[in-house]
């Protein structure tokens, strides 16, 4: 498979170029999950580029702006994703209630919810000196991006739909482990003990949710694979923003 359709699908999925994955075959949408780690680098890269255009007016600002890039580089789709998710869970009901609940609209629970982790994104960009700010802002979406890799890995795509179906349960070994490399190795070794935190952070949220959501569910959804990936991000830049305010307050 040519490795330009797995990285168009890798794209189109993550990004606001949805267009990007039209026509690529299948399995190139699984294929293509070996890319996350990488997009989600070039997505903080991004953010870390307008958060440092701006930082000359105060770290809000460039909190602000480095988050809403981010915001507008993936049409908001992870954001809006956290809202249906974090709606569709706070509320009793069984699987299939919480199911039709996650293909609608979020709730007031839910844009709550994601207001609440956006306004933590913004607190933890600003509390990082900025010298650390631009690389919290390339590791945490890059980590954020690498649990959707691992959600998709040996899961079940029973309730799935659309792109998720071709990628939950079919991603192989090659995309977990292709994933994983970029994801540890970059935040190991630009983070050193500081990655070491960040990558169990990730690990634990992402395995805590994946055990909760397969006991409530049965399976997932591509909706919670993009919710997971966007409250493993606000997670790790939450972390580095305590971290911060910590070392500070001792200095």
């Amino acid at each position: 498979m040519p490795v330009r359709e797995e990285l168009a699908a890798a794209v189109g999925c993550l990004t606001a170029l949805a267009r990007a994955r039209a026509g690529v075959p299948r399995e190139a949408l699984a294929a293509g999950l070996v890319f996350y780690p990488v997009v989600g680098l070039l997505l903080g890269g991004a953010s870390a580029l307008a958060a440092r255009a701006v930082s000359d007016r105060g770290p809000l600002v460039a909190a602000v702006a480095s988050v809403l890039t981010l915001e507008v580089l993936t049409a908001g789709r992870p954001r809006h994703a956290l809202a249906v998710a974090a709606g569709a869970l706070s509320r009793r009901g069984d699987a299939a209630a919480v199911l039709e609940r996650l293909r609608s609209v979020p709730g007031p629970r839910g844009v709550a919810a994601a207001a609440v982790a956006l306004g933590l994104k913004v607190w933890s960009v600003a509390a990082i000196p900025p010298a650390g700010r631009a690389t919290a802002l390339c590791l945490a979406p890059m980590l954020g991006r690498w649990a959707m890799v691992v959600l998709c890995y040996g899961g079940t795509p029973q309730n799935a739909r659309g792109p998720a179906a071709a990628q939950l349960g079919r991603a192989r070994f090659r995309e977990f482990g292709g994933a994983s490399l970029v994801a540890l190795g970059v935040t190991l070794s630009v983070a050193d003990g500081v990655g070491l935190v960040l990558v169990l952070v990730a690990a634990v949220v992402t395995v805590l949710a994946r055990v909760h959501l397969h006991r409530r569910l049965g399976g997932l959804t591509g909706r919670l694979v993009s919710a997971v990936g966007e409250l493993v991000e606000t997670v790790v830049l939450l972390a580095l923003g305590v971290l911060a305010r910590i070392v500070v307050s001792s200095a």
